[in-house]
């Protein structure tokens, strides 16, 4: 009995040790585990600690290999060559040569049926900043999958080309204050390097290419006609009221009952009264063909014949229509032909 005893203790021992030493290989793997989570979060963190950090090449064999890139060739590089090559590399890139503090950074990819304007909606920020930050767009056509570097405050992104620049001449070139600029980055001794990428906050991208300037002109042209944030964009639609699909002839902005409307631009009325559909509404004819259109209303200020400047009162927002609640739709054409109005109310 007694050595049944013996062998019955021996054998609990052992059970008892094979299960302790299994919880510390258990808990030495959740140590592990944590540990390179915490590393992950504050490495891959495109906020400000990993702004300035180094980038390890290691990090990135892998995708070098894959593109046959050398790290040192595409630290050689610039971020706008590097965009306009393969988005990638430039996003490595951005990681290693961004300064931007309190403001982080995102890759996005575009997805089916999304344009810029909405994707900009999405983030809170502007068309501004998603040119300010992809210097290699041609053009603002946001098709399936493509690469987008998304900022998450409103701003552009510039890149020191030449040891030469300086804090004094950004601040001219974009019309920011110099302090702002400064507490916006993080800079080494005060100064600038060739290939740092900074972050200039609420301001417009300055070196663009032509086919955006044309765009850029464009958006001169006109004004928004009240605050407010965009519900419904120009395309192909489920009406809220009848359920069918059909193109939506404008933009849909939010305001509450009587917010006051301003005319987009110089030009004279050509029509104001009921609109069918659009319920209460005016029409107004600008230069070069333009006309522009306010629908739903509750109040008309202006009648036909008589001139209008950018940012008049010519009525209040309503109801009226067939509507689902208070707006205002607001459509552009010109010599005819509709245009989408967030091409040229950025």
């Amino acid at each position: 009995m007694e050595e049944k005893i013996k062998e019955i203790k021996v054998k609990l021992e052992e059970s008892i040790k094979s299960v302790s030493f299994k919880r510390v290989l258990i808990l030495a793997g959740f140590v592990a585990f944590a540990s390179v989570i915490v590393f992950a979060s504050v490495f891959f963190n495109t906020g400000e600690s990993i702004a300035y950090a180094p980038v390890k090449p290691e990090t990135f064999v892998e995708i070098m290999k894959d593109k046959g890139q050398n790290i040192e060739a595409v630290y050689k590089d610039s971020y706008a060559g590097l965009s306009k090559r393969d988005k990638d590399l430039a996003y490595i890139y951005l990681k290693d040569k961004f300064r931007g503090i309190d403001v982080s950074y995102t890759m996005y990819r575009v997805k089916t049926g999304e344009n810029f304007w909405g994707i900009a909606k999405q983030y809170n920020i502007n068309i501004d900043t998603i040119i300010g930050a992809n210097p290699e767009f041609e053009d603002l056509r946001a098709f399936l999958n493509k690469q987008v570097v998304i900022l998450s405050k409103k701003g552009v992104i510039h890149e020191v080309m030449s040891g030469n620049e300086n804090i004094k001449q950004l601040s001219e070139i974009y019309k920011v204050n110099e302090e702002e600029i400064k507490k916006h980055n993080k800079l080494f001794f005060g100064t600038l390097a060739k290939g740092d990428l900074l972050f200039i906050p609420d301001t417009r991208p300055v070196f663009i290419n032509d086919n955006l300037k044309s765009l850029f002109a464009k958006r001169n042209m006109f004004r928004s006609p009240l605050a407010g944030r965009y519900t419904s964009l120009v395309g192909i639609r489920v009406h809220p009221v009848t359920g069918e699909k059909s193109v939506h002839q404008g933009v849909d902005i939010r305001a509450d009952m009587g917010s006051w409307v301003g005319s987009s631009a110089d030009g004279k009325v050509i029509f104001a009264g009921w609109g069918g559909n659009l319920g209460y509404c005016v029409k107004i004819a600008h230069k070069e063909g333009y006309m522009t259109v306010y629908g739903h209303l509750s109040k008309i200020f202006v009648h036909p014949g008589q001139n209008v400047f950018a940012g008049k009162l010519i009525a209040k927002t309503g109801n009226s229509g067939r509507t689902t609640g208070p707006h205002l739709h607001f459509a552009l054409y010109k010599n005819g032909s509709l245009q989408d109005p967030l091409k040229y109310l950025w």
